[in-house]
């Protein structure tokens, strides 16, 4: 394999999901679209559940910075390059949040124009 070469991910991911890539044929089941757990080994989740879980991840985030801004605040030692680095990541993963929001809204917007 050369350097410009990409090893097939298709197999790998269906392995690894247990969920097809593929859309189902006539007479087959589609996986679930609420947030259940998909696939016989627990490791995937349908779009809800990873959204979910993208913004509880987002919430902790912002929930330990107001933690750590608070501890500061009271007295207690806490560094301030910790403070500010876990600001930092706190913001980045808002800022993502909120473009995958942008574009979820925006897609929405989309085929809602084009259903007629």
């Amino acid at each position: 394999m050369s350097a410009f070469e990409l090893p097939p991910i298709v197999p790998q991911l269906r392995a690894r999901s247990g969920v097809p890539l593929e859309p189902p044929l006539v007479g087959e089941t589609a996986a679930p679209l609420d947030g259940e757990r998909v696939g016989g080994d627990g490791h995937g989740h349908a779009f809800g559940g990873v959204l979910a879980d993208a913004l509880a991840k987002v919430d902790a985030l912002q929930q330990r910075v107001g933690d750590q801004v608070q501890a500061l605040a009271s007295g207690e030692p806490v560094a301030l390059h910790d403070i500010m680095m876990s600001m930092g990541k706190s913001e980045v993963a808002f800022n993502l949040m909120l473009e995958v929001r942008n574009k979820l809204v925006d897609a929405w917007e989309k085929l809602s124009r084009s259903v007629v």
